[in-house]
């Protein structure tokens, strides 16, 4: 359990297939899902975004809040993407 106002550190190594993000760009932000997990990249697709980033970019968009974890359990998908499990 965190402690109440302590956060927790996340990195790339926290994002897997189906994880649902909220990821903060230029013009506004939007919900999507990791829709692929390599060991070099991270891609998700939202309504509104979508992107293909290297771990290291993870990690950096997570160090300036721009990329954030959201605890849910429906996937953030456009009406033409298809998600296996």
């Amino acid at each position: 359990m965190v402690p109440h106002r302590q956060s927790l550190t996340l990195s790339a190594e926290t994002l897997h297939r189906g994880t649902t993000i909220r990821y903060h760009y230029r013009t506004g932000s939007a919900l999507a899902t990791v829709v692929e997990r390599t060991p070099e990249r991270v891609t998700f697709v939202g309504e509104d975004c979508d992107g293909t980033f290297t771990d290291d970019q993870i990690d950096r968009l997570f160090a300036t809040d721009r990329l954030q974890v959201v605890l849910d359990d429906e996937l953030h998908l456009p009406a033409d993407a298809t998600f296996e499990e």
